[in-house]
């Protein structure tokens, strides 16, 4: 009993392996498409068969032009701050963002970790951008 037990562990462990495998790097923006922030202002699923790497990042995209559009000029839609929550940014600290809580100001994408962040930022976005380009210095300095 105990051998079947083990055997059938063996396998549950291999195929959970085995998954994780195929799925391949973690998608950056929880698999949502950057490029639908900007020019859609709708949070979007990408599909993992149009990709590209940038910094580091796997993105995924909506579709072949939304990929094409990111490639062309890669800076136009990625999201503000790497991602990070940019409320807590303007606080100095970097927390994960819910990919599907976001707001574009100025043709920028920038994402929260909460509704109450997104809500603090709406309120005021010059001025939580400012504060957060300046803790996003201080933050990306410290780490060089």
């Amino acid at each position: 009993m105990q051998k079947r037990i083990a055997g059938m562990l063996a396998v549950v462990i291999v195929v959970a392996a085995t998954a994780a495998f195929a799925q391949g790097p973690k998608a950056a923006l929880g698999g949502y498409c950057p490029v639908a922030y900007v020019a859609m202002n709708k949070a979007v699923k990408g599909d993992a068969a149009y990709s590209s790497e940038r910094n580091g990042h796997t993105y995924l995209f909506a579709n072949g032009d939304a990929k094409k559009m990111f490639d062309s000029a890669p800076e136009k839609y990625l999201p503000a701050y790497d991602g990070w929550c940019a409320t807590a940014v303007a606080r100095g600290m970097k927390v994960a963002s819910d990919p599907t809580l976001f707001s574009v100001t100025n043709g920028r994408a920038y994402l929260f970790s909460n509704a109450e962040a997104k809500a603090m930022f709406d309120k005021d976005p010059g001025g939580t951008i400012t504060k957060a380009d300046a803790g996003w210095a201080k933050l990306t300095n410290a780490t060089k």
